[in-house]
């Protein structure tokens, strides 16, 4: 970004991420998922000078599904950050209705 703000360039160097999951097969659309994240870099530069602002953060989650018949299915989850440097300090909880036609 050549304009970002008060004729300063910013510069940001790739942000990277790994994530694996480990998924239990009760029965058919019957299943229990283990989540885990872990995405770091993402340094920005202004007008080539380092902010020092990489990131390391890693959330762990998981995720259970249910069919109800057919065509419908509910789904739980929940997710919370393991390392937080910056940003992703949250905890989410849900529910999902899937209809498949």
């Amino acid at each position: 970004n050549d304009a970002y703000f008060n004729d300063v360039e910013l510069e940001q160097e790739p942000q990277y991420t790994l994530q694996g999951h480990l998924i239990y097969n009760f029965s058919r659309g019957h299943w229990l998922s283990l989540n885990a994240n872990f995405y770091f870099g993402g340094e920005t530069e202004k007008n080539k000078i380092d902010s020092f602002d990489s990131q390391e953060n890693s959330r762990f989650g998981i995720t259970y599904s249910a069919p109800i018949n057919r065509s419908n299915s509910i789904k739980l989850y929940a997710s919370t950050g393991v390392i937080t440097q910056a940003g992703s300090d949250f905890d989410t909880l849900g529910a999902v209705w899937q209809y498949i036609f």
